[in-house]
């Protein structure tokens, strides 16, 4: 094969390589969805801490971004260290169930079942 069709053969195979490398490093899935799936796979841990309602996606009051994972509990809960402070990356915000305003109530993502 000729020597001058190699080199750039190769720089185009090395490129489209290294595209493919760079492309599979971004996370293009959207915050709430990644927060939708940690919560249903962490669902029956969080639920059976004594206390907890519910969970859901925390938003800053301000410019309604999502800023983690919220946690609505009883308000006489008293075990609230066996809440993780962090759940697949995000941060874990505490809320006391009378503190929640009635859309972070009615969005809740998952929720224990009321008998």
């Amino acid at each position: 094969m000729n020597r001058k069709l190699l080199i750039p053969i190769g720089i185009l195979v090395v490129a489209i390589i290294g595209a493919f490398v760079l492309a599979s490093q971004f996370d293009i899935e959207p915050t709430d969805t990644k927060i939708v799936k940690i919560l249903e796979e962490n669902k029956d841990d969080l639920l059976s801490i004594n206390g907890v309602i519910g969970a859901g996606i925390a938003r800053n009051e301000s410019n309604n971004y999502i800023i983690g994972i919220a946690v609505y509990v009883e308000d006489n809960m008293t075990n609230v260290e066996e809440i993780p402070s962090e759940l697949g990356g995000f941060k874990v915000f505490t809320k006391r169930i009378s503190e929640a305003s009635e859309f972070e109530k009615e969005n809740m993502i998952i929720r224990k079942q009321q008998i």
